[in-house]
Protein backbone atom coordinates (compact mmCIF):
# COMPACT_ATOMS: atom_id res chain seq x y z
CA UNK A 1 0.00 0.00 0.00
CA UNK A 2 2.90 2.59 0.45
CA UNK A 3 3.41 2.81 -2.69
CA UNK A 4 0.43 3.05 -3.91
CA UNK A 5 -0.35 5.79 -1.92
CA UNK A 6 2.69 8.01 -1.39
CA UNK A 7 3.09 11.38 -2.97
CA UNK A 8 4.73 11.39 -6.18
CA UNK A 9 8.13 13.29 -6.39
CA UNK A 10 8.24 16.90 -8.42
CA UNK A 11 10.57 18.24 -10.39
CA UNK A 12 11.79 21.56 -8.92
CA UNK A 13 8.91 24.31 -10.37
CA UNK A 14 9.24 28.62 -9.71
CA UNK A 15 6.69 30.62 -10.89
CA UNK A 16 8.49 31.93 -13.46
CA UNK A 17 8.77 28.86 -15.27
CA UNK A 18 4.27 29.76 -15.25
CA UNK A 19 4.86 32.68 -17.81
CA UNK A 20 4.28 30.88 -20.96
CA UNK A 21 0.41 29.88 -21.98
CA UNK A 22 0.97 26.28 -21.55
CA UNK A 23 2.70 26.54 -17.88
CA UNK A 24 0.60 29.04 -16.87
CA UNK A 25 -2.47 26.26 -16.87
CA UNK A 26 -0.30 23.99 -15.24
CA UNK A 27 0.91 25.93 -12.44
CA UNK A 28 -3.25 27.10 -12.05
CA UNK A 29 -4.40 23.68 -12.64
CA UNK A 30 -4.44 22.58 -8.71
CA UNK A 31 -7.24 24.90 -8.07
CA UNK A 32 -9.40 23.16 -10.80
CA UNK A 33 -8.77 19.76 -9.93
CA UNK A 34 -8.82 19.74 -6.22
CA UNK A 35 -12.52 19.80 -6.46
CA UNK A 36 -12.78 16.23 -7.70
CA UNK A 37 -9.59 14.84 -5.81
CA UNK A 38 -9.47 16.30 -2.51
CA UNK A 39 -13.14 15.43 -1.65
CA UNK A 40 -14.13 13.85 -3.27
CA UNK A 41 -17.16 -0.31 -12.10
CA UNK A 42 -18.97 -2.15 -13.49
CA UNK A 43 -18.93 -3.56 -17.18
CA UNK A 44 -22.12 -2.62 -19.35
CA UNK A 45 -23.28 -5.68 -20.99
CA UNK A 46 -26.51 -5.39 -23.54
CA UNK A 47 -27.81 -2.27 -21.27
CA UNK A 48 -27.72 -4.30 -18.31
CA UNK A 49 -24.69 -3.46 -15.59
CA UNK A 50 -22.63 -5.84 -13.92
CA UNK A 51 -21.38 -4.71 -10.30
CA UNK A 52 -17.27 -4.45 -10.15
CA UNK A 53 -15.97 -6.52 -7.31
CA UNK A 54 -13.52 -3.75 -6.07
CA UNK A 55 -16.84 -0.77 -6.27
CA UNK A 56 -19.87 -0.49 -4.03
CA UNK A 57 -22.20 0.58 -6.58
CA UNK A 58 -25.82 -0.16 -6.67
CA UNK A 59 -26.63 1.04 -2.85
CA UNK A 60 -28.78 3.79 -1.91
CA UNK A 61 -26.65 6.89 -0.65
CA UNK A 62 -26.08 7.74 3.25
CA UNK A 63 -29.48 8.83 4.78
CA UNK A 64 -29.02 12.63 3.55
CA UNK A 65 -26.12 12.66 2.06
CA UNK A 66 -27.68 14.46 -1.51
CA UNK A 67 -29.42 17.08 0.15
CA UNK A 68 -31.36 19.73 -2.36
CA UNK A 69 -30.11 22.90 -2.03
CA UNK A 70 -26.83 22.18 -0.29
CA UNK A 71 -24.21 24.96 -0.96
CA UNK A 72 -20.84 24.35 0.81
CA UNK A 73 -17.95 26.94 0.32
CA UNK A 74 -14.24 26.10 0.60
CA UNK A 75 -11.11 28.22 0.43
CA UNK A 76 -7.97 27.14 -1.36
CA UNK A 77 -4.71 28.04 0.18
CA UNK A 78 -0.91 27.23 -0.20
CA UNK A 79 1.32 27.44 2.15
CA UNK A 80 0.53 30.84 3.75
CA UNK A 81 -1.44 32.62 0.47
CA UNK A 82 -4.90 32.11 0.42
CA UNK A 83 -5.76 31.50 -3.45
CA UNK A 84 -9.64 30.94 -4.51
CA UNK A 85 -12.80 29.75 -3.32
CA UNK A 86 -14.83 26.80 -4.53
CA UNK A 87 -18.49 26.50 -3.88
CA UNK A 88 -20.09 23.31 -4.27
CA UNK A 89 -24.18 23.45 -4.66
CA UNK A 90 -26.44 20.33 -4.97
CA UNK A 91 -29.27 21.77 -7.05
CA UNK A 92 -32.19 19.59 -7.48
CA UNK A 93 -33.31 16.16 -9.11
CA UNK A 94 -33.91 15.48 -13.16
CA UNK A 95 -35.89 12.54 -14.22
CA UNK A 96 -33.94 11.01 -17.53
CA UNK A 97 -34.05 7.97 -19.51
CA UNK A 98 -36.55 6.40 -16.31
CA UNK A 99 -33.46 7.30 -13.63
CA UNK A 100 -33.92 9.93 -11.29
CA UNK A 101 -30.62 12.09 -11.06
CA UNK A 102 -28.80 14.87 -9.01
CA UNK A 103 -27.75 17.94 -10.56
CA UNK A 104 -24.54 18.93 -8.92
CA UNK A 105 -22.37 22.37 -9.63
CA UNK A 106 -19.00 23.93 -8.74
CA UNK A 107 -17.77 26.97 -9.00
CA UNK A 108 -13.90 27.58 -8.95
CA UNK A 109 -13.09 31.38 -8.50
CA UNK A 110 -8.85 32.57 -7.64
CA UNK A 111 -8.79 35.92 -5.87
CA UNK A 112 -7.84 39.04 -7.61
CA UNK A 113 -4.43 40.05 -7.34
CA UNK A 114 -2.82 36.43 -7.38
CA UNK A 115 0.36 36.04 -9.14
CA UNK A 116 0.00 34.01 -12.08
CA UNK A 117 -3.36 32.73 -11.01
CA UNK A 118 -6.82 34.30 -12.88
CA UNK A 119 -9.07 31.01 -13.05
CA UNK A 120 -12.61 31.61 -13.42
CA UNK A 121 -14.64 28.00 -14.06
CA UNK A 122 -17.79 26.08 -13.59
CA UNK A 123 -18.42 22.69 -13.39
CA UNK A 124 -21.70 20.49 -13.73
CA UNK A 125 -23.00 17.03 -13.17
CA UNK A 126 -25.96 15.02 -13.38
CA UNK A 127 -24.95 11.98 -11.02
CA UNK A 128 -26.82 8.65 -10.58
CA UNK A 129 -27.97 7.54 -7.28
CA UNK A 130 -25.34 5.10 -7.23
CA UNK A 131 -22.64 7.27 -7.87
CA UNK A 132 -21.35 7.34 -11.43
CA UNK A 133 -22.01 10.22 -13.64
CA UNK A 134 -24.96 10.21 -16.56
CA UNK A 135 -23.48 13.73 -17.82
CA UNK A 136 -20.69 16.65 -17.54
CA UNK A 137 -20.49 19.96 -18.53
CA UNK A 138 -16.93 22.27 -17.83
CA UNK A 139 -16.66 25.75 -18.82
CA UNK A 140 -13.97 28.54 -18.54
CA UNK A 141 -16.21 31.66 -17.65
CA UNK A 142 -13.04 33.88 -17.39
CA UNK A 143 -13.58 35.66 -20.38
CA UNK A 144 -17.28 36.02 -21.46
CA UNK A 145 -16.56 36.68 -25.26
CA UNK A 146 -14.38 33.68 -25.46
CA UNK A 147 -15.65 30.55 -23.06
CA UNK A 148 -14.20 27.31 -23.92
CA UNK A 149 -16.42 24.08 -22.81
CA UNK A 150 -16.45 20.82 -22.64
CA UNK A 151 -19.58 18.06 -22.77
CA UNK A 152 -19.63 14.83 -21.87
CA UNK A 153 -22.38 12.05 -22.32
CA UNK A 154 -22.26 8.57 -20.83
CA UNK A 155 -24.64 6.70 -22.60
CA UNK A 156 -24.20 3.08 -20.53
CA UNK A 157 -26.46 0.74 -22.68
CA UNK A 158 -24.69 1.58 -25.72
CA UNK A 159 -20.90 1.45 -23.88
CA UNK A 160 -20.02 4.80 -25.31
CA UNK A 161 -19.14 8.07 -24.17
CA UNK A 162 -19.87 11.34 -26.27
CA UNK A 163 -17.41 14.46 -26.14
CA UNK A 164 -18.26 17.64 -27.23
CA UNK A 165 -15.77 20.09 -27.04
CA UNK A 166 -15.14 24.18 -28.45
CA UNK A 167 -16.16 27.76 -27.50
CA UNK A 168 -19.46 28.40 -26.79
CA UNK A 169 -19.68 31.39 -29.08
CA UNK A 170 -18.76 29.29 -31.95
CA UNK A 171 -20.37 26.24 -31.06
CA UNK A 172 -20.67 25.33 -34.87
CA UNK A 173 -16.62 24.68 -34.62
CA UNK A 174 -16.81 22.54 -31.91
CA UNK A 175 -14.99 18.98 -32.09
CA UNK A 176 -17.29 15.96 -31.40
CA UNK A 177 -16.22 12.61 -31.25
CA UNK A 178 -17.27 9.31 -29.33
CA UNK A 179 -15.07 6.38 -27.37
CA UNK A 180 -15.91 2.76 -26.03
CA UNK A 181 -16.62 2.29 -22.06
CA UNK A 182 -17.51 -1.05 -20.50
CA UNK A 183 -17.68 0.06 -16.83
CA UNK A 184 -19.70 3.41 -14.68
CA UNK A 185 -17.49 6.48 -15.22
CA UNK A 186 -16.85 9.40 -13.05
CA UNK A 187 -15.86 12.84 -14.01
CA UNK A 188 -14.17 15.24 -12.11
CA UNK A 189 -17.11 16.53 -10.09
CA UNK A 190 -18.68 13.34 -9.64
CA UNK A 191 -16.01 11.65 -7.76
CA UNK A 192 -16.52 13.79 -4.74
CA UNK A 193 -19.67 12.26 -4.73
CA UNK A 194 -18.67 9.13 -5.24
CA UNK A 195 -16.49 9.52 -2.59
CA UNK A 196 -18.49 10.98 -0.07
CA UNK A 197 -20.94 8.08 -0.89
CA UNK A 198 -18.06 5.22 -0.21
CA UNK A 199 -16.22 6.90 2.78
CA UNK A 200 -17.26 4.62 5.39
CA UNK A 201 -16.43 1.30 3.65
CA UNK A 202 -13.10 -0.36 3.69
CA UNK A 203 -11.85 -0.69 -0.03
CA UNK A 204 -9.37 0.13 -2.21
CA UNK A 205 -10.56 1.15 -5.44
CA UNK A 206 -9.68 1.79 -9.11
CA UNK A 207 -11.94 3.98 -10.14
CA UNK A 208 -12.28 4.44 -13.87
CA UNK A 209 -12.31 8.48 -14.81
CA UNK A 210 -12.88 9.99 -17.81
CA UNK A 211 -10.98 13.18 -17.65
CA UNK A 212 -9.75 15.39 -20.81
CA UNK A 213 -11.71 13.14 -23.38
CA UNK A 214 -9.78 10.19 -22.05
CA UNK A 215 -10.29 6.91 -19.66
CA UNK A 216 -8.05 6.96 -16.81
CA UNK A 217 -8.06 5.88 -13.25
CA UNK A 218 -8.20 6.79 -9.81
CA UNK A 219 -6.89 4.91 -7.04
CA UNK A 220 -8.76 5.67 -3.74
CA UNK A 221 -8.26 4.10 -0.14
CA UNK A 222 -11.45 3.93 1.86
CA UNK A 223 -10.30 3.30 5.64
CA UNK A 224 -13.12 4.13 7.40
CA UNK A 225 -10.29 5.57 9.92
CA UNK A 226 -12.03 7.78 12.56
CA UNK A 227 -10.26 11.34 13.24
CA UNK A 228 -10.87 14.61 14.30
CA UNK A 229 -10.30 17.69 12.24
CA UNK A 230 -9.80 21.75 13.00
CA UNK A 231 -11.03 24.81 10.72
CA UNK A 232 -11.58 27.80 11.91
CA UNK A 233 -15.25 28.51 11.15
CA UNK A 234 -16.02 25.59 13.67
CA UNK A 235 -14.31 26.43 17.45
CA UNK A 236 -14.28 22.72 18.16
CA UNK A 237 -12.73 19.78 16.49
CA UNK A 238 -15.07 17.93 13.98
CA UNK A 239 -15.07 14.49 13.66
CA UNK A 240 -14.35 13.33 10.54
CA UNK A 241 -13.69 9.81 8.52
CA UNK A 242 -9.87 9.67 6.96
CA UNK A 243 -9.10 8.44 3.32
CA UNK A 244 -6.47 8.85 0.33
CA UNK A 245 -5.63 8.00 -2.83
CA UNK A 246 -3.72 8.81 -6.06
CA UNK A 247 -4.48 10.07 -9.21
CA UNK A 248 -2.99 7.57 -11.94
CA UNK A 249 -2.79 10.68 -14.43
CA UNK A 250 -2.42 14.09 -15.87
CA UNK A 251 -5.28 15.88 -14.36
CA UNK A 252 -7.44 18.68 -15.57
CA UNK A 253 -4.69 20.98 -16.36
CA UNK A 254 -1.54 19.68 -15.45
CA UNK A 255 -2.15 17.81 -11.84
CA UNK A 256 -1.31 15.05 -10.49
CA UNK A 257 -0.42 12.69 -7.34
CA UNK A 258 -1.52 11.82 -4.01
CA UNK A 259 -4.21 13.26 -2.34
CA UNK A 260 -5.88 13.19 1.43
CA UNK A 261 -9.69 13.80 2.57
CA UNK A 262 -11.85 13.98 6.04
CA UNK A 263 -15.54 14.17 5.65
CA UNK A 264 -17.99 14.50 8.09
CA UNK A 265 -18.70 11.51 10.17
CA UNK A 266 -21.83 11.39 9.30
CA UNK A 267 -24.71 10.41 7.22
CA UNK A 268 -24.06 14.19 5.46
CA UNK A 269 -20.11 12.75 5.23
CA UNK A 270 -19.48 16.78 4.30
CA UNK A 271 -15.86 17.30 3.13
CA UNK A 272 -14.34 19.47 5.93
CA UNK A 273 -10.59 19.30 4.50
CA UNK A 274 -8.30 17.67 1.90
CA UNK A 275 -4.97 18.08 1.16
CA UNK A 276 -3.10 17.02 -2.56
CA UNK A 277 0.30 17.63 -3.54
CA UNK A 278 0.47 19.12 -6.86
CA UNK A 279 3.37 20.69 -8.95
CA UNK A 280 4.15 23.43 -6.53
CA UNK A 281 4.24 21.54 -3.30
CA UNK A 282 1.01 20.43 -1.26
CA UNK A 283 -2.76 22.64 -1.12
CA UNK A 284 -4.82 22.85 1.45
CA UNK A 285 -8.85 23.14 1.37
CA UNK A 286 -10.79 24.23 4.11
CA UNK A 287 -14.48 23.98 4.55
CA UNK A 288 -15.52 28.13 5.27
CA UNK A 289 -19.35 28.20 5.22
CA UNK A 290 -22.45 25.94 4.49
CA UNK A 291 -26.33 26.44 3.38
CA UNK A 292 -27.50 22.92 4.57
CA UNK A 293 -30.55 23.34 7.11
CA UNK A 294 -30.49 20.99 10.14
CA UNK A 295 -26.74 20.14 9.62
CA UNK A 296 -24.15 20.90 12.38
CA UNK A 297 -20.41 19.43 12.16
CA UNK A 298 -20.06 16.44 14.63
CA UNK A 299 -18.19 16.78 17.25
CA UNK A 300 -15.04 15.08 18.13
CA UNK A 301 -15.06 13.39 21.57
CA UNK A 302 -12.29 15.16 23.30
CA UNK A 303 -9.79 13.25 25.42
Amino acid sequence: MRSLFSPLRWKYFTPSDAKGPRNKRRYAGFLVTAIAFSFFVSTVHSGEAIRSPDVALGFAAPPGMFFIGEELIYEVSYSFFSLGTVKLQILDTIAKEGATLYQAKAFMDSYSGVPFVDLHYVFYSEIDPAYYSRFYSGLNTKDPKNTPYSDYVFDYAQNRVSTEKGIRQFSEKSVKGTDTISSFYQDGLSLLYFARGNVHSKSTTNVPTFVNEKKVNTYIHFMNKKTSSEISAVNYPIRTVEFDGRAEFVGVFGLTGGFTGWFSDDGAAVPIVAKMEVIIGSVRLELKRWNRPGWVPPRAVEE
